[in-house]
């Protein structure tokens, strides 16, 4: 349970830290509620998702997609730049897996070569023009979220890594 409270909120609670908001799950307490029926509900659909890891890949892209476009709209709501906006975007889709792997003693995904944190923050960045230029939130936001899960899956398709130093 705490491991999957650290996934699923722990990218937007450094977010609202950072750009001095107040953290999003102490005023809603209804993301604890889902956090927990999520967990609970994991333990007794957990041989159903072992075979249907197509339908995890599914089921995190939109999840980083969704995520990217929450904390960058957050941070351009509040005035900040698109710089930060874009950071923002990123921290919240990445961060609370990475901070997941780390407590779990898990191989992070951002050490391997997939583009997973280059996936989000181009997803931010869509989001960002997308906004500047005037889009309607919700089609800017379904539009993100579909980009990032297409440029995930054909960086996936593709092999597109990202280099190491040992490259």
């Amino acid at each position: 349970l705490f491991l999957a409270f650290l996934t699923a909120v722990g990218g937007g609670t450094v977010r609202d830290l950072i750009i001095s908001q107040p953290v999003f799950w102490t005023k809603q307490p209804i993301y604890l509620y889902l956090i927990f029926l999520s967990t609970v509900s994991t333990f007794f659909m957990f041989n159903f998702f072992t075979r249907k890891a197509p339908l995890l890949l599914f089921l995190d892209t939109v999840g980083v997609g969704t995520f990217v476009v929450i904390g960058t709209y957050k941070t351009l709501n509040m005035g900040s730049n698109s710089e930060t906006a874009l950071i923002m975007g990123t921290i919240s889709a990445v961060l609370g897996g990475v901070l997941r792997s780390a407590f779990s003693h898990e191989h992070s995904i951002l050490a391997n070569k997939e583009l997973y944190a280059t996936v989000a923050a181009v997803g931010s960045l869509i989001f960002i023009i997308l906004f500047r230029v005037g889009l309607d939130l919700n089609i800017n936001a379904l539009c993100t979220i579909s980009l990032t899960l297409i440029i995930r899956y054909l960086s996936i398709r593709l092999k597109l890594q990202v280099p190491t130093l040992k490259d």
